[in-house]
């Protein structure tokens, strides 16, 4: 056969053979149709739906007794029931606490503590020199030449007392007596004899954190220098901080700023942390406490405008704990040992103290409503007066003392042991400085670590501190002339959304108000990526006005009239008439930027009408040496004007007429305001910044 003509009919004769199989196929499905039965005969839709009915009442009945058997106990119920009836007595059973079952409903659900604002805000303005960081450690004041030491002044000799009348007896004894002491005190006071040693106070607590300890001249080098005892400040040498981190010296540079302090209800917050935490589902003292960990600073201008016309547009943010931490920590030559007991304190929400040199910084570090000794020395100092106490007994009441009364002699000892506790104050102190400057800034701004337990009695206050210091490179920063007021806010660590989301509580045990916050910032979080955790306080009352000082600040000396006044009555009315004007002795102490030191200028014999303005040669006291040196060509430059003088007339309540009333002068300040300066209060200063232990006065 030809496949070629095989293949070719194929391929001719496809399609016909394709329909042919179709119409078979299609016969073949029509004559199995009529083969089949009709089911409309078998099917009937009646007959379907009686059936239906059939099978629908027939699962309704009751099939029990088909498919179950019938039960028998295999126990005796009476039996049992006697059984478990039977009293089990509870001694057996010790628990170590009772479970009280609750309804949810009953379920004391977490709140948000209520967080006071801080109260008390108070502010003050400094110009002072402080220590900041250097490289080189070089710095002007430093290469000035030492001043001379000044002339001395001859004191006048005293007059001789009178002699006692007659019939005074001891009362001659107890001058002569007292005169006595007096001179044997100066004569020990010349040769250096420390005048602690006869029960006297010569030096402030704070020039033994932050001054030296030595009595006499100090000597700076060759040169002269301040008394070591005057030095009221920070000082990098009694501190052992003489190079800070990175190999950099302290030098002096020159703050201008206004400081603030406030407390913040400690004890208030806690018993609020109490009320809203401690009862809820899920208290942990880790976390369900004041856990201090932020504050924020704002700063309003009220020069032209009054503190009720402020908007919330004035107020700018000037700082933060992170800000000053840095500033410290990469500006600052150390900080100015603590002066609060850290019973009173968090080292994250008060601020560190500025390495203030020579002068007292406690005016601005303290508080009113801060207590600047511990509460374990104030407790031991009450138990100490307590066991003090002695009752009053009746003659009858007294028995000999057997062989067992050396115990109470035991607890006297033991009461001694208590007027120890300043001891143990001051090794607190110096531990806590120590530890405090190295956990405080080696926290940063990491979450302060929790208590593990309740605290019990929390303090009433703890202090806040901030700084607003002068910047000419920061647009931002406080300006001569114009007034300020200031605000301030702390934050908490969250303890219903905590930083840590291991310790995040759970939704079910939050309240509805909480509730709903919460999964607003968990929603913020997922976003971000961070946990706002951060819960803030509201705003304290804005302080006070304040604005930045001059550069002099003044102090009266003694006061003496040349000649003793004279006294008339005109009109009904006493006058007092003197031939020669009043003249005071008066120190300007001035603070020089260009040197970042302190320049005094003592004025002697001032009178009314005199303008405390100086140019000459001065002399600057190094902040950090101590040393006195000399200025040529120093000029200072005071609108202040002295307008009265009053005070030097003797005393009329004793017979000495070297004992003459306390100066007082009244001044125009540079601010055109008066001013009142006394002897009494500018004594100390006053004798400092004239040198007066030098001039012999």
């Amino acid at each position: 056969m030809n496949t070629e003509k095989i293949k070719d009919f194929f391929i001719q004769h496809a399609e016909k053979m394709v329909v042919g199989m179709v119409v078979m196929a299609s016969g073949w499905m029509v004559y199995s149709g009529f083969s089949l039965p009709d089911m409309r005969k078998e099917k009937n839709p009646d007959s379907l739906a009686t059936e239906a009915t059939q099978v629908r009442s027939s699962i309704d009945d009751d099939h029990n007794e088909m498919i179950l058997p019938d039960r028998e106990p295999e126990f005796q119920i009476a039996a049992e029931l006697e059984k478990k009836s039977k009293y089990v007595t509870y001694e057996n059973y010790p628990l170590s606490q009772f479970w009280e079952p609750k309804n949810l409903s009953e379920i004391t659900r977490r709140q948000d503590p209520v967080l006071a604002a801080p109260r008390a805000l108070m502010t003050s303005a400094h110009i002072e020199s402080y220590a900041v960081q250097s490289t080189t450690g070089n710095y002007r004041a430093a290469l000035l030449e030492y001043a001379e030491a000044p002339e001395k002044i001859e004191k006048k000799p005293k007059k001789k007392p009178k002699k006692p009348a007659r019939g005074r007896g001891m009362m001659g004894m107890d001058s002569g007596m007292g005169m006595g002491m007096e001179s044997e005190m100066d004569m020990g006071m010349g040769m250096g004899m420390d005048p602690s040693m006869m029960g006297g106070e010569t030096m402030d607590d704070r020039s033994m954190m932050g001054g030296g300890m030595e009595g006499g001249m100090g000597m700076a080098g060759s040169g002269r220098s301040l008394n070591p005892q005057y030095n009221y400040g920070y000082s990098p040498a009694a501190t052992g901080l003489t190079t800070a981190a990175g190999g950099k010296k302290p030098v002096p540079q020159s703050a201008w700023f206004i400081a603030g302090t406030a407390v913040l209800a400690h004890k208030e917050i806690a018993e609020s942390y109490k009320a809203a935490l401690f009862d809820a589902s899920g208290y942990r003292p880790d976390r369900d406490q004041p856990l201090y960990f932020n504050y924020e600073i704002q700063r309003a201008t009220v020069t032209n405008k009054t503190l009720e016309n402020l908007v919330e547009a004035d107020w700018v943010l000037i700082g933060n704990r992170e800000k000053d931490l840095k500033r410290a920590a990469f500006v600052w030559s150390g900080f100015a040992p603590e002066l609060v007991p850290s019973d009173y304190r968090d080292l994250n929400i008060t601020g560190y103290i500025p390495p203030i040199l020579l002068n007292d910084y406690s005016k601005f570090a303290l508080h009113p409503l801060i207590p600047m000794r511990s509460r374990m020395d104030l407790e031991q100092e009450q138990m100490f007066e307590q066991s003090q106490v002695v009752e009053e007994v009746d003659a009858e009441d007294l028995q000999l003392a057997g062989p067992e009364a050396r115990g109470g002699m035991g607890g006297a000892m033991d009461g001694g042991m208590g007027m120890g506790g300043g001891m143990s104050g001051e090794m607190d102190f110096s531990m806590d400085m120590g530890m405090g400057m190295g956990m405080g800034m080696g926290m940063g701004m990491g979450v302060a670590s929790g208590m593990t337990t309740t605290e019990v009695n929390p303090v009433d206050y703890k202090i806040m501190r901030f700084y607003d210091f002068y910047n000419s490179d920061d647009p931002l920063g406080p300006k001569y002339g114009q007034k300020y007021v200031y605000r301030i806010r702390y934050a908490v660590q969250d303890p219903n959304f905590p930083a840590n989301p291991s310790q995040q509580p759970k939704s079910s045990t939050l309240s509805n108000d909480v509730y709903n916050r919460i999964q607003g910032l968990m929603v913020k979080a997922e976003q971000t990526k961070t946990r706002d955790f951060q819960f803030w306080s509201p705003w304290s009352d804005p302080s006070p006005p304040a604005t930045l000082p001059g550069w002099n600040d003044f102090f009266v000396g003694p006061v003496a009239p040349s000649t003793r006044p004279k006294e008339f009555i005109i009109a009904g009315k006493k006058v007092e008439y003197s031939k020669t004007p009043f003249k005071a002795d008066v120190v300007n102490l001035t603070h020089d930027p260009s040197l970042s030191a302190p320049m005094p200028i003592w004025f002697d014999d001032v009178t009314e009408g005199a303008a405390l303005s100086f140019k000459g040669t001065g002399e600057i006291i190094d902040p950090i040496s101590l040393g006195i040196k000399k200025v040529e060509d120093a000029e200072v430059l005071s609108g202040s004007t002295i307008i009265d003088i009053e005070g030097g007339r003797p005393l009329e309540i004793v017979e000495k007429e070297d004992l003459t009333e306390p100066g007082m002068l009244l001044m125009f300040d540079e601010y055109g305001g008066l001013r009142v300066q006394s002897e009494v209060t500018d004594q100390e200063r006053y004798r400092i910044f004239s040198f007066a232990e030098e001039r012999g006065l």
